[in-house]
């Protein structure tokens, strides 16, 4: 019988031809619990974005195998169920590591750049007044920053840490420096970064921080007042990675009283946000939608790896991007 592929959301078509090929394809009505849970009864497959997988779905698939996840983080799949049931779970490790590398820089760009203090200045008539542009610059204090020679501390040191520092190093000569609990300081050195030894050494001492962990109990609040208290004042923050591991409200009281020059903050604790966010008040921050990896080439390439490792999965060939390789035996 011709599996079946359950899809919480819609994919790039490039993963739903794949798909097509070698497997009947259902698009849920909705990514809700109750709606997933009546369709998985017999699904061979789940590919989820970033819709929870619970304990609960997933021992309601009474078929299913894998579990793919259309992008890098597992936050949203209960890891130890789908393995306790033996259910593969394949996710894209390096499908958006271009993508999210170059939204760092971006917000990086804009931040010491202050492009939207200068777009609203200009705007707003700041600058109609005798005088040079450039000195009406430096008179009205608009002054920016270059990335030309500022540090660069980097919190955790996977696949998107390490290309950021490649091309912060080789692009803008940065210095960059680097934290990660899990990583000897021998193998951060060896990408030309200074290895820390603790969290806060590199809050004290980076012009910008880039936060890049997953969220796990470890890491919930990993970065709160103690470590934005070390911050310099001239300094920001940028996180692309996952809410949790940035306490929203120390964040934000690090920035409503400028004891930090501003922040970059594309994930948020509670997502979608609530509009009334107390950071959406503030104009020393940039906020995004989780939009970092959302990007052409990153969807073609998420859609396809996913699509491609489960699968694989059911033809029972190994795939690439396995999470729980502990279960293979039992799928084989």
């Amino acid at each position: 019988m011709t599996p079946k592929i359950l899809l919480t959301e819609a994919i790039h078509e490039t993963g739903i031809n794949i798909i097509k090929e070698s497997a009947r394809l259902e698009i849920a009505m909705d990514p809700g619990d109750e709606t997933v849970i009546k369709a998985i009864t017999d699904a061979d497959a789940l590919i989820v974005r970033s819709t929870r997988v619970t304990a609960t779905m997933i021992e309601a698939g009474k078929q299913l195998k894998v579990i793919g996840r259309h992008g890098i983080g597992l936050d949203n799949i209960d890891l130890e169920a789908a393995t306790r049931y033996g259910v593969a779970v394949v996710n894209t490790p390096e499908a958006n590591v271009l993508s999210v590398v170059e939204h760092v820089l971006a917000t990086m760009l804009y931040l010491c750049k202050r492009i939207v203090e200068v777009d609203n200045a200009l705007r707003m008539g700041e600058f109609d007044q005798p005088g040079s542009l450039p000195g009406l610059v430096t008179k009205l204090g608009y002054i920016t920053q270059e990335l030309y020679g500022k540090t660069l501390g980097l919190i955790g040191f996977g696949k998107i840490a390490r290309k950021t520092a490649e091309v912060c190093i080789k692009g803008f000569n940065m210095k960059v420096c680097g934290y990660d609990a899990f990583l000897a300081p021998e193998l951060i050195k060896q990408a030309g970064v200074e290895p820390c030894g603790t969290l806060e050494e590199v809050f004290g001492k980076s012009d910008f921080i880039s936060v890049h962990v997953p969220l796990t109990p470890g890491t919930r609040n990993l970065v709160g007042k103690k470590q934005l208290d070390l911050m310099k004042p001239t300094a920001y923050l940028i996180n692309p990675s996952r809410g949790g591991v940035v306490n929203e409200e120390h964040l934000y009281n690090a920035l409503k009283n400028k004891s930090i020059a501003g922040a970059s903050v594309d994930v948020f604790e509670k997502e979608p946000p609530n509009k009334d966010n107390p950071l959406f008040a503030l104009e020393n921050i940039v906020v995004t939608p989780h939009i970092a990896a959302m990007t052409d080439g990153a969807l073609v390439r998420m859609a396809r790896d996913v699509s491609e490792g489960v699968i694989s999965v059911l033809r029972r060939e190994r795939p690439q991007n396995l999470v729980n390789p502990e279960v293979w035996e039992r799928l084989k």
